[in-house]
């Protein structure tokens, strides 16, 4: 399960920037998850409270994925 470690650098870095910045509370945080990426996106919300618990300026922010579409390789032309 390789969604949390993703998702925990991820809030790492929203609560450093908020720091920074003199932002109190975050709302939100849009996380755009890739088809062909192999994570699973309902990982991501389960784990989500996790991350958060311990940084108060995103304890009661909202994650919102969104789901991008996967290009995959095609391949158009083997020559011998």
């Amino acid at each position: 399960m390789h969604e949390l470690g993703v998702l925990c650098h991820a809030v790492k870095v929203v609560d450093r920037v908020a720091s920074e910045n003199n932002i109190e509370r975050v709302k939100h945080i849009t996380l755009e998850v890739g088809e062909a990426s192999g994570y699973v996106p309902i990982f991501f919300e389960k784990l989500f409270p996790v991350a958060v618990d311990q940084l108060p300026a995103l304890k009661e922010a909202q994650l919102r994925i969104e789901v991008v579409e996967g290009k995959g390789l095609s391949v158009k032309d083997i020559g011998y």
